[in-house]
């Protein structure tokens, strides 16, 4: 086994082994170095097994690169995120893929902020989940064939290793905070939160095929068993307590993601 596979082996070790954010955090800022990269993204966005669904980021990408790919709403023409969402699986560069006059942009300022080499690894679970795990820097990264082969290798293992470990915390999470929802039916879920969301009565009603009284009638259910006095306050408490989710999905990116779970 060469190093870059055994030493990536560890981290993977220990990724399996993490109870929290900070030791998902701790295994991939030591892989940085594996790499010779200079920074770390993973998002992980859940699947059909929690509802409503999460997306985490975890990253050590300069401020400065979080607030224009957030500005310039990125997410939606990022050539590294559209290549990963399109081939399955795999690591692969990022050089080569910026070619529109926004994905130039984008890519100018990942210079500027030290990213312009980097290379990135997709991950899928069994239930929809999807990662997406970055490393990059200044300098090019495994520029080696035979080198590549290892880096690459190396990074599937690490994908997929965080993304068990952030999937697991997610689902504890789930697990607390949909206690604290008591005996919601789903129907009263999804009128919270599409509530939550600011559509309207009838709106809601017209997605869930019934009247709008009926959409009033599993607010005002929920309302109870919330021990909230009105339907808005159902939803405030419904959302203060993280039954409900107003982000927006798939489509997030660093400032729509949580970070809020630990444990």
């Amino acid at each position: 086994m060469s190093r870059i596979l055994h030493l990536a082996a560890e981290h993977c070790f220990e990724l399996e082994q993490a109870q929290s954010l900070a030791g998902v955090r701790d295994a991939l800022g030591q892989a940085v170095s594996l790499f010779g990269a200079s920074f770390y993204f993973i998002v992980m966005r859940s699947g059909k097994s929690i509802s409503p669904p999460v997306q985490l980021v975890l990253t050590t990408y300069p401020k400065r690169f979080q607030r224009y790919f957030d500005e310039q709403r990125a997410i939606e023409y990022d050539p590294v995120v559209m290549h990963a969402l399109t081939v399955e699986g795999g690591s692969f560069r990022w050089d080569g893929l910026y070619r529109t006059e926004r994905e130039l942009a984008l890519h100018k300022v990942c210079v500027e902020c030290g990213m312009e080499f980097g290379f990135s690894c997709g991950d899928r679970g069994a239930d929809g989940s999807v990662a997406l795990l970055c490393f990059c820097g200044s300098k090019p990264i495994a520029p080696d064939p035979a080198e590549w082969e290892h880096t690459a290798a190396a990074t599937v293992l690490l994908a997929a290793s965080a993304h068990r470990a952030l999937m697991r915390m997610a689902r504890r999470h789930h697990s607390r905070t949909a206690s604290g929802a008591g005996a919601l039916s789903n129907a009263e879920l999804q009128a919270l939160q599409m509530t939550a969301s600011a559509m309207t009565a009838a709106q809601v009603a017209s997605l869930l095929g019934v009247k709008p009284g009926t959409v009033r009638y599993y607010l005002d259910r929920a309302a109870a068993k919330l021990g909230a006095a009105s339907r808005k306050e159902a939803v405030s408490k419904a959302i203060a307590q993280g039954i409900v989710d107003t982000r927006h999905f798939p489509m997030a990116g660093f400032s729509g993601s949580a970070a809020d779970f630990e444990g």
